[in-house]
């Protein structure tokens, strides 16, 4: 019965469709005035072959957050799906630790500075002094040197040879004496410079502990988790926050792995967010270069257009071109429709207008593929007005 009632109903738009060209024709055949029309001549092109790989939307940087200290929760100031901007506040841990860590290190470095500014006076007071034992030596070694001159011509006694030389040896374990003051006055100089670099390691390993307390959002985006609250104990590696980046979301799909050749980066992909909806361009931006051993595919990401609006986690269905073949295509305004019937206007004998039941497949948002119902080199009529109908004489125009 089903049958019956279908064969009727195709037989009932056949018959109103023939009809309304035959009473057109009928009434007033040999009065009807030409009809001006474009025509495109059907002619089969060669059309990429597309194979689907099943993808899902995801955001291009998913940033989990951890602790990186010992403590507990302080503050969380975000909850799960907050926007938050790139360096913006997310959450505080327990301060105290790394500020009591940085006042003792910023005492460390107060008294060693003191220590190093006392240690250049006494550096300065060992080289004045120093100084003062090399001249004293100078004077010595000059006045030796006269007596010698003397003494070898009997104008001075030998104790006073005597005299002269003790000065002087006296004067060369001064000068000595001096110099080891100014080198012990050097390393504890150096000492206290070594006490002030270690306090600053530790005031900016202070600075470190300090900045870990503070959660601040590395990039621009949604949170997505949220692990702890307020009050929470916390331990070096503890989950905190998970965010996902909103700009240029990305499709990761998968494609069989025998069709995994044709995969470039570069390579454009149609995606479909649903059968009605229209088609966007997108370009395979990454690929994984293994194959998954129980799907027996390969994923690859899609970068999305710009304003696509998309959530994240949605299905898409990519497709991926994998080759050619030869199609017929027309645009959707050469068809009409009729209930479940579609058909075309070609122009027959030069100039009559018929219309012609086709079988179609859509092919994008403006075109739809003709798969029988019209042969290569046939005219077919560009956007048939009302006017033209099964037998309307028509006068093509180029």
């Amino acid at each position: 019965m089903q049958i019956k009632a279908l064969l009727f109903t195709l037989l009932t738009g056949l018959t109103m469709l023939t009809a309304c060209g035959d009473k057109h024709a009928g009434t007033s055949a040999s009065d009807q005035s030409t009809v001006p029309v474009q025509t495109i001549q059907a002619q089969y092109r060669s059309i990429p072959v597309f194979i689907e790989a099943p993808g899902t939307v995801q955001p291009r940087n998913r940033i989990a957050l951890a602790s990186q200290i010992n403590g507990f929760v302080d503050e969380m100031k975000v909850r799960v799906g907050d926007r938050v901007k790139s360096g913006q506040i997310l959450a505080t841990l327990d301060a105290r630790d790394p500020i009591s860590q940085k006042a003792a290190a910023e005492s460390a470095i107060a008294e060693a500075q003191a220590a190093l500014i006392e240690s250049h006076k006494a550096y300065q007071a060992a080289v004045d002094m120093q100084i003062a034992a090399k001249a004293s030596l100078e004077l010595a070694e000059q006045t030796y040197t006269r007596y010698e001159n003397l003494f070898a011509s009997k104008s001075v006694s030998p104790q006073e040879m005597d005299e002269v030389r003790s000065r002087r040896d006296a004067g060369k374990a001064e000068l000595a004496s001096r110099e080891s003051m100014v080198a012990a006055a050097q390393a504890r100089i150096n000492q206290v410079e070594a006490r002030i670099s270690q306090a600053e390691a530790q005031s900016g390993r202070a600075d470190v502990l300090l900045s870990y307390t503070s959660i601040k959002a590395p990039k621009s985006g949604i949170i997505v988790e949220r692990a702890v609250d307020t009050g929470a104990a916390i331990f070096p590696g503890t989950p905190l926050l998970v965010i996902e980046t909103v700009a240029r979301p990305q499709v990761l799909a998968n494609l069989p792995t025998e069709h995994a050749g044709v995969l470039r980066v570069g390579l454009e992909a149609r995606l479909r967010l649903s059968e009605s909806a229209p088609y966007m361009i997108g370009r395979v931006s990454e690929i994984v270069p293994q194959s998954n051993p129980v799907s027996h595919s390969v994923q690859f990401k899609v970068d999305l257009p710009s304003d696509a609006s998309v959530i994240h986690g949605q299905y898409v269905k990519a497709e991926v071109p994998v080759g050619t073949r030869e199609a017929l295509l027309v645009g959707g305004e050469s068809i009409r429709t009729s209930g479940q019937l579609k058909g075309l206007f070609v122009v027959e004998g030069g100039n009559t207008a018929r219309f012609r039941l086709v079988k179609t497949a859509p092919y994008d948002a403006d075109r739809m593929e003709i798969l029988s119902g019209v042969e290569p080199g046939e005219n077919i009529i560009v956007r048939p007005n009302t006017r033209i109908v099964d037998g309307t004489p028509v006068e093509i125009q180029s």
